[in-house]
């Protein structure tokens, strides 16, 4: 109300049509976006699209994260709270394939294309590594890299990883 005590007058453009988007709550539990507390998506739980990709993100992220150890494991160190394990490219293939899937895990969360690899594979054509053939896991592993994975003793689930490379020059 104006001082005059007239209620202010709105002018045609305003009282016409507004371009603001307007929700209507009427009672929907999940209204809004959601933040998940284990995996940390952001999604909408009422639109099934967002809950499908959050259900496979998160299916993905747990399956891709959990760790059962091997008989010839590598334990670089062991602390109260996990230990850590070192994967070679000399070793089995299923602890080839676990680091792997953590890779490829580490590189969907940075934003990485699906499939690319992280490193150049020996072969004739690398400037970096002339005259080495090329060999099944030289795409992850190649000479003298190394993959550390943190690993917590309780829920077995990858908690960390590290890739180091060899560079040359």
């Amino acid at each position: 109300i104006s001082p005059s005590g007239k209620a202010p007058r709105k002018s045609k453009e305003s009282s016409q049509h507004s371009w603001d988007q307007m929700i209507i709550d009427a009672g929907q539990r999940q209204l809004g976006a959601l933040q998940c507390g284990s995996c940390g998506m952001l999604y909408a739980p009422g639109i099934p699209e967002d809950r499908l990709q959050h259900l496979q993100h998160h299916r993905r992220l747990r399956e891709g994260l959990r760790y059962l150890g091997w008989k010839k494991e590598r334990v670089v160190a062991e602390f109260w709270d996990g230990k850590i394990v070192l994967i070679q490219p000399g070793d089995p293939k299923y602890a080839i394939r676990k680091a792997q899937e953590v890779l490829a895990l580490v590189d969907s969360e940075l934003g990485f294309p699906a499939g690319t690899p992280w490193c150049l594979e020996p072969s004739q054509n690398n400037p970096l590594e002339p005259g080495r053939n090329s060999r099944r896991n030289s795409q992850i592993f190649p000479e003298q890299s190394h993959v550390y994975l943190f690993v917590s003793p309780g829920s077995g689930s990858v908690l960390g990883c590290l890739a180091a490379h060899g560079i040359k020059q």
